[in-house]
């Protein structure tokens, strides 16, 4: 799969393509089936398959204070997903607000049309693009009885009566709903960082912890998470606690996660985190004691949450 940062950098061999476009930030189930619709409309012509997407979030650009400016995956994510696909291409654009603000005619016609010549369009039912969302699937329809590409719609993804959109799974992963908002992922919610010293609390309660910086995406709600860590590509169960210390009167929001059966000095390094399940919400405990009967109990929930993950995945 290739990847491009801009359109004028696509050679001619990827011209005359299937091309599906969005921000597909958070990729789900939804996005899934768009790509691969692209894919089998792309290799029925025995044309490149291409996916046009855009870091940073667009909401980011236009409103800096959008729920948007952090996404949902980081932008290496979103490629290594839909590199699953098959697809061809992936072109990677860094809007800037004359870009986000043009019209939807003026992207289709000289940017699809004349710079990549498009044969096909596949897209979502709620698709929009260009200036105040004015581009729909209505609209495409009527630019393409003036040109040779054509539209593929693709009717949005339900899981029990809910349509599955990535306002939705953010919104159910800032409140907590891990296990809905993963349902709707198809896989579980991922974060990764740096890790980084701490004050070296868990340790003296008997449970070390990796505390996580850098984070490029959105935190889940406040609580103690059953999650996978994973770590130089090695799998562990994990117990992650997101927030403050109420405790320890600790006020900062942390990302703190305890790895089952591993000690070894890891700062420095990247780790991911699959997180599975909310276990619990943040409380005070009345002494240490109490709180350490309560971080077992959280461990032995979270192997069994990770553990039955494990074996399903």
């Amino acid at each position: 799969m290739q990847i491009f940062q801009d359109f004028e950098s696509v050679p001619p061999a990827f011209h005359n393509g299937a091309i599906s476009i969005g921000k597909f930030d958070g990729v789900h189930r939804g996005h899934t089936l768009i790509f691969q619709h692209l894919k089998n409309y792309a290799d029925k012509l025995s044309a490149p398959s291409i996916v046009v997407t855009f870091c940073p979030h667009p909401s980011a650009i236009l409103h800096s204070n959008s729920p948007h400016s952090l996404p949902i995956q980081t932008l290496a994510r979103k490629i290594d997903i839909i590199e699953n696909f098959n697809v061809d291409a992936i072109i990677v654009i860094k809007p800037d607000k004359q870009f986000l603000l043009q019209s939807a005619e003026t992207f289709f016609f000289n940017t699809l049309n004349k710079q990549l010549h498009a044969r096909i369009i596949v897209c979502g039912k709620n698709f929009t693009f260009g200036r105040d969302r004015t581009g729909t699937p209505e609209s495409i329809k009527n630019y393409c009885k003036n040109s040779e590409i054509e539209i593929k719609i693709v009717e949005p993804v339900q899981i029990n009566g809910i349509t599955i959109s990535s306002s939705l799974v953010r919104k159910l992963i800032k409140d907590g709903h891990i296990n809905e908002a993963n349902n709707f992922l198809g896989m579980p919610y991922h974060l990764n960082g740096i890790i980084v010293k701490g004050n070296a609390r868990g340790r003296l309660l008997g449970f070390p912890t990796a505390n996580i910086e850098n984070i490029e995406t959105i935190i889940p709600k406040y609580g103690v998470y059953s999650t996978i860590a994973t770590l130089n590509k090695q799998k562990f169960i994990a117990t992650t606690n997101i927030g403050i210390s109420p405790t320890f009167n600790q006020t900062n929001p942390r990302i703190e996660t305890f790895i089952h059966d591993f000690n070894n000095n890891i700062y420095g390094k990247e780790l991911h985190l699959d997180v599975l399940e909310l276990i619990r919400e943040i409380k005070q405990f009345n002494s240490k004691d109490e709180l350490i009967t309560q971080m077992k109990n959280d461990i032995i929930q979270s192997e069994i949450i990770a553990k039955k993950f494990l074996i399903t995945f």
